[in-house]
């Protein structure tokens, strides 16, 4: 299904009764993937949240803060905080990077 926001848009699976077109909904995103340094989480220069589809592949920019134990992440897409997991640790402390996910997974919170 096809999703927009104040970040930007792409295509995601949907969880639950899906939503009429046009209506707003908040969610909870969930990328169901781990993150490798380097290969699909790497550092972004750009400096605000977004999330674009090219291809097949989303591209989301945020801020990341590791864990403690550098086994998984949050990352702060504007006002959505996003949990992810990592296969290693990672040379980044905090700052912005770019995420390539294959999916996203979307979950009504109904709020």
């Amino acid at each position: 299904m096809r999703f927009h926001s104040p970040v930007g848009g792409g295509i995601a699976l949907w969880n639950g009764s899906a939503p009429k077109t046009g209506e707003t909904v908040d969610v909870e995103y969930d990328l169901d993937e781990v993150f490798s340094w380097g290969k699909n989480i790497m550092p972004s220069s750009e400096k605000t949240s977004k999330i674009n589809l090219i291809a097949d592949t989303i591209y989301i920019i945020a801020e990341l803060t590791p864990s403690a134990d550098r086994t998984c992440a949050a990352l702060k897409l504007s006002d959505s905080i996003i949990l992810i997991e990592l296969e290693g640790p990672i040379p980044l402390e905090s700052g912005f990077v770019e995420v390539r996910a294959a999916r996203i997974h979307l979950y009504p919170t109904n709020i």
